[in-house]
């Protein structure tokens, strides 16, 4: 799971995408896996979701 955040926030560093980019880009399994691990990444602040443009990037 550790290297899911990383592979995570790697891919954000290069630009805001969406969770299919995302979960592309990190090798996971499923978007529903990969929203759950955005959703507890914005608890923790680490990532942020603008709402208007549908896209994620680094807190």
């Amino acid at each position: 799971m550790l290297k899911d955040r990383e592979n995570i926030l790697n891919a954000l560093r290069e630009k805001p995408q969406k969770a299919y980019q995302l979960m592309r880009r990190a090798n996971l399994p499923n978007e529903e896996a990969c929203q759950s691990l955005l959703l507890k990444m914005r608890d923790e602040g680490l990532v942020k979701f603008d709402i208007h443009k549908g896209l994620w990037n680094i807190g």
